[in-house]
């Protein structure tokens, strides 16, 4: 793939120079220069995963500016922390450099896992501007880069630098969109505040939709409500993604103005599915109760592999915090770092790091079975798995149980031979009325276990064998001709295009995949000829249905016609 980047002479900010996270009064003049020198590349060809932040990585990225002396403690402790379980890249000035070994060696921190390089920068605030690596559909680890939402134009090169020092790819995204508003899930689920379209106003919501999912591989984007008061309308600042079933979301007290909007915004993020099929579970923990634009967080935290490293404030609800943190996450080691110098910058840890993920991984994507009324046939378990090495097919399994039996049955999980890339297996078919729960594992050759759903066996794929629902048809001494429906699948309105060769009652039902009639389109008079219908997907109260696969059911007394609609985005 040819990628275009474009490379301009660029001087980084003097070295005693510390930008806040917000736009100085001189930035804001120069406004229109956010961008000026971004070129958009062309999107990562065929499929394309963003890993979560909670997986496994091989190193933090920060940039440190040590004229900043009030900070140095707060990046010497996550320097010391990071090093002790990866690699941890300091981007600086030569000068800089120099200072800040010297410092690492009088604080006790070893170098055997620090990297530094000396690249231009404007600011600290790497989230922001940072690279997003994701895996492509050929093994290999590509980056995106965002239009970072200031006049930084140094800050804006970093990606550049690292994907050509590390040969990597990177794809410029054309939208504008920091670090910090931005959280994943690993299995195609992305967050973000509603200040990702105030900060793209030239497109439409789905045009943004449609560009995350072509560089990021988001088939879905959660936006929700920024908080208020609060100036950069950052998610990571009250929500944090603890793993791709468990969202933890901030709590101000009654009576303060963030109250009832982060509980507005938890009940909405509880009620979206995964990927995989599961409703996301929150846990709120508190929030220092504070009415300042840059207010306190215990949610700007950093995972990196068994760690989880949290701000601290020097504050009475510290300690309740990190407790919070260690109950919800055991197998964690949960690290407070105070942060008390950084408040009102804006931020803390999470928006001074960067995470970088391990280079080895298995994806798998998996269309999970619904219920059935099949008792003859057995059930086919299909994914499609890319892998960062080969498979070992010995290590390849369906386990499913059948109601309360307690033994786990496994079944062998095989590549089809004529879809590469794709791995199937059979669960016998079972007896109405039973219900079975089952998840796929696989293992790659570098020794890398993935499950799916992703905490198997504590969340598993479940299906029932229902017996098949029939609909009582009314009588009618009508005739329909002929009929069309069109377009499906379709993304808006369905066209029901009906032809009676004689006037008469006519009935049109629609369905859900579980049988239940979610809207009668018509039931009633009509002449001969020809009829025009249409239906928007919204049900008998108006409401607003969900994207999948309807049922219809056209009824007159001498036949019935049965069909689907796709309903897809």
């Amino acid at each position: 793939m040819t990628i275009l980047l474009c490379l301009t002479l660029l001087v980084s900010a003097p070295e005693n120079t510390f930008l806040p996270q917000w736009m100085t009064p001189q930035e804001e003049l120069r406004i229109d220069e956010i961008g000026k020198h971004y070129v958009p590349t062309a999107p990562p060809e065929g499929w394309v995963e963003t890993p979560a932040e909670f997986e496994p990585v091989r190193g933090v990225f920060i940039t440190w500016i040590y004229s900043q002396s009030s900070y140095r403690p707060i990046f010497r402790e996550i320097v010391r922390e990071v090093a002790q379980v990866s690699k941890c890249y300091i981007i600086s000035t030569a000068s800089d450099t120099i200072n800040i070994k010297n410092y690492l060696a009088t604080n006790g921190v070893p170098f055997d896992s620090i990297v530094f390089y000396v690249w231009p920068y404007n600011s600290i605030w790497i989230r922001d501007y940072g690279p997003w690596f994701v895996r492509n559909q050929n093994n290999t680890e590509g980056m995106v880069d965002f239009i970072y939402n200031r006049p930084r134009p140094a800050d804006d090169t970093i990606s550049r630098l690292i994907g050509r020092t590390w040969s990597i790819p990177v794809y410029n995204s054309p939208i504008t969109h920091p670090g910090g508003n931005y959280m994943v899930d690993g299995l195609g689920t992305g967050f973000a505040s509603n200040l990702i379209f105030s900060e793209n106003s030239s497109y439409t919501q789905r045009q943004v939709d449609s560009l995350i999912r072509l560089y990021s591989g988001l088939d879905k984007f959660v936006v929700v409500p920024r908080i208020n008061i609060e100036y950069t309308g950052h998610i990571d600042l009250w929500t944090k993604i603890l793993n791709d079933t468990l969202i933890m979301v901030g709590e101000y007290a009654p009576g303060h103005s963030n109250h009832t909007l982060l509980n507005q915004n938890a009940d909405s993020l509880s009620r979206v599915k995964n990927r995989e099929g599961i409703n996301y579970r929150i846990v709120r923990i508190p929030m220092p109760w504070s009415t300042s634009n840059a207010p306190p967080t215990y949610l700007n935290s950093l995972f990196v592999n068994n760690k989880v490293l949290v701000p601290t404030w020097g504050l009475p609800e510290d300690a309740a915090a990190l407790a919070l943190y260690q109950n919800i996450l055991p197998g964690h080691q949960i690290v407070g770092i105070n942060c008390a110098a950084m408040s009102g910058s804006g931020g803390a840890i999470h928006c001074i790091t960067m995470q970088i993920p391990k280079s080895q991984f298995i994806h798998i994507k998996h269309r999970y079975l619904t219920d059935t009324n099949d008792t003859i046939n057995p059930y086919r378990i299909r994914a499609q798995i890319i892998s960062s090495s080969s498979l070992i097919p010995e290590s390849c399994f369906i386990k499913y149980q059948v109601n309360s039996d307690t033994t786990v049955k496994i079944l062998p999980f095989i590549a089809v031979t004529d879809t590469p890339g794709v791995f199937a297996g059979y669960i016998p078919a079972q007896n109405i009325g039973d219900t079975v729960q089952y998840y796929i594992t696989v293992q790659n050759s570098q020794n890398m276990l993935r499950n799916s759903p992703n905490h198997a066996p504590l969340h598993s794929y479940t299906f029932c064998v229902k017996p098949e629902v029939f609909v009582a048809e009314p009588s009618s001494p009508y005739i329909l001709s002929s009929f069309r429906i069109y377009p499906s699948p379709t993304n808006n309105r369905v066209n029901f295009i009906i032809n009676i060769d004689r006037p008469g009652n006519v009935k049109i039902d629609i369905y859900n995949p579980a049988g239940q009639k979610v809207k009668t389109l018509i039931k009633g008079y009509l002449t001969n000829g020809q009829h025009n219908l249409q239906w928007n997907f919204r049900n008998e109260q108006d409401q607003k249905l969900s994207y999948g696969t309807y049922l219809y059911r056209i009824i007159t007394e001498q036949e019935t016609k049965l069909g689907k609609i796709l309903y897809l985005r």
